[in-house]
């Protein structure tokens, strides 16, 4: 009798076990019984050049800057980018990615008369779509 109560303590050890290991998966299932996988995460750190210009290059963004300046900015491959700013008007620049930053440098325009010299900020994803260079927020369009 005592050997048979092991073999039952055993079994319901065994499948307790089991049943743990099903329980700690990452991928949830919703109320229709399809597994979801878990929402990215936003990379910790800085961010190698390689990865910044990858998720600018040929990308439109809606920008706010300090002093709630927002408009919107494309950068393109080839290393200059355009941008609308609201209220103002359009200009371009030129911009480089190094490790963890966005170089940036503003070509003259009408109401930015000496343009800006090259200015380096960090740079870091906030959330899905969404980024920060300095003070500047872009937002992926």
């Amino acid at each position: 009798m005592r050997a048979s109560r092991i073999k039952v303590c055993t079994v319901i050890a065994f499948v307790a076990l089991l049943l743990g290991a099903c329980s700690s998966s990452s991928t949830r299932v919703d109320d229709t019984g399809v597994s979801v996988p878990p929402p990215p995460t936003v990379p910790t750190g800085p961010m190698k050049a390689g990865e910044i210009m990858k998720i600018l290059s040929g990308n439109s963004f809606r920008f706010t800057r300090a002093g709630n300046r927002t408009g919107t900015t494309t950068f393109n491959s080839d290393g200059t980018f355009s941008y609308q700013e609201n209220g103002k008007g359009e200009g371009t620049g030129i911009w480089q990615a190094s490790d963890g930053s966005l170089c940036e440098a503003f070509n003259p325009t009408s109401f930015l008369p000496r343009g800006t010299r090259t200015e380096c900020s960090p740079f870091k994803q906030t959330s899905q779509g969404t980024y920060a260079a300095g003070s500047a927020m872009f937002e992926a369009m």
